[in-house]
């Protein structure tokens, strides 16, 4: 699934995860701790300001198949990190 940052921003987030402040790993695990608390199918966000996040957390669910990378868009400044549970 290829998103455009538009489309992944009018998402309906299920679990939304504020990680702006933080860094590495502690923002991978914000966002796994996101994904455990999610039902299959549903979407999670994280927002963050940390830009290796945005390598990080995609890398995380992709190799140990927690859900699937739908793509990051940034806003304000902010990036969010779109991922749906499996």
């Amino acid at each position: 699934m290829s998103l455009s940052e538009q489309q992944l921003l009018e998402l309906k987030a299920d679990i939304t995860v504020d990680a702006v402040g933080e860094v590495c790993p502690h923002t991978l695990n914000l966002a796994l701790d996101g994904l455990k608390r999610a039902k299959p199918g549903e979407i999670v966000v994280e927002v963050t300001d940390h830009t290796i996040a945005t390598k990080t957390i995609p890398a995380a669910v992709k190799m140990n198949k927690y859900g699937e990378f739908l793509g990051v868009a940034k806003k304000n400044g902010q990036y969010h990190i779109f991922v749906k549970k499996i």
